[in-house]
C-alpha cells in the first residue's frame, strides 16, 4: 500500500508540473503576434502583459492607430499610466483640452488624472505601462466612447501629468523626478553581440519591450529569442541575460515596478 501511496503521489506531482498555469515562470518571453485585442474607442490595442498571463503589479499594451482615432479619455483610479510614443503622434486629451506628444516622447499621467489620446499622424504606435493593472480597462468598462456611457469621472490638475523626451537618451526617464512612485521606466541601447544582465528582486516585476533588433533572452528553461515587439516578463526573484543577437542596434523599454533605488540612471 506504501508503494501504491508514493506512486499516486509522484504521478500527482508530474501532474500538477505538467498542468502548472503558465503564470508560475518567473521569467517569459511573451510573443507579439499572442497577444489578445481590445478596443477603447476607435483604437484596437494589444495587451502583452496583463494579470490573466501572471502580472500583478504592471500592464503593457501596445496600440497602432491612424490619425483622427481617439482613445476614450478614462480614469485609473488607482494606477499611474507612463505613455511612450515611437511613431507618428498624438494629442493627450483632457476633457476639452489636448497637449501634442511625439516619436521620442513620453507622457506620465498619475492615477485619477482624466486622459486619453487622439491620433493626429497615420502609422502612430504607441505602449502604455499600467501600475499596477487596471482590469476595467481591457473590460470596455472604461469606454467613455460607448452610447449611454457616463463622463470620465476623475479629476485634471495642472501640471500633474508629464512630458518627457526619451528617443535620443539612454537611461531612466520615467522615474522620480517625473513623479513616479510606482514604477521606473528606461531606454537602453544594445550594439551587436552587447549583453545586458538584470537581477530582478523578491517581489518585483520587470518588463522589457523589444523595439528594434533580436534578442537572445536567458534565465528562462532555456535561452528564447525575442523580436521586435516581443516582450519579456520577469517576478522575482530571477536573473535575466539579454544578448543582441542581430547586425543592428536592439532598443528596448525596461519597465520595472516597485522602483529599485539603487537603480536610477
Amino acid at each position: 500500500m506504501k508503494h501504491v501511496a508514493r506512486l499516486g503521489a509522484i504521478a500527482g506531482f508530474a501532474f500538477a508540473l505538467l498542468f502548472a498555469p503558465a503564470w508560475g515562470q518567473p521569467v517569459r518571453v511573451l510573443k507579439f503576434a499572442e497577444a489578445p485585442e481590445f478596443k477603447m474607442g476607435k483604437v484596437t490595442s494589444r495587451r502583452i502583459v496583463h494579470p490573466e498571463m501572471g502580472a500583478r503589479k504592471i500592464t503593457l499594451n501596445f496600440s497602432a492607430s491612424e490619425a483622427g482615432n481617439e482613445f476614450s479619455q478614462h480614469v485609473h483610479d488607482g494606477s499611474d499610466d507612463t505613455i511612450i510614443c515611437f511613431m507618428g503622434e498624438a494629442d493627450l486629451r483632457q476633457g476639452d483640452s489636448r497637449r501634442r506628444f511625439r516619436a521620442g516622447q513620453a507622457v506620465f499621467v498619475p492615477a485619477g488624472e482624466v486622459h486619453g489620446t487622439i491620433t493626429t499622424a497615420s502609422g502612430t504606435v504607441m505602449i502604455s505601462f499600467q501600475t499596477p493593472p487596471d482590469m476595467a480597462l481591457y473590460t470596455g468598462a472604461r469606454d467613455s466612447s460607448r452610447p449611454g456611457a457616463a463622463a470620465p469621472k476623475g479629476k485634471i490638475t495642472p501640471g500633474a501629468v508629464k512630458y518627457v523626451e526619451f528617443g535620443s537618451k539612454t537611461g531612466v526617464f520615467i522615474g522620480p523626478e517625473t513623479g513616479a512612485r510606482r514604477v521606473v521606466v528606461a531606454r537602453r541601447v544594445l550594439a551587436p553581440g552587447e549583453e545586458m544582465r538584470v537581477e530582478v528582486r523578491k517581489d518585483a516585476e520587470h518588463v522589457i519591450f523589444l523595439w528594434q533588433g533580436a534578442l537572445e533572452a536567458g534565465g528562462l528553461a532555456k535561452p528564447e529569442k525575442m523580436e521586435r515587439r516581443d516582450a519579456l516578463f520577469a517576478a522575482g526573484p530571477a536573473r535575466v541575460r539579454l544578448r543582441n543577437v542581430s547586425k543592428e542596434q536592439a532598443v528596448l523599454i525596461h519597465a520595472q515596478t516597485p522602483p529599485d533605488s539603487s537603480r536610477t540612471k
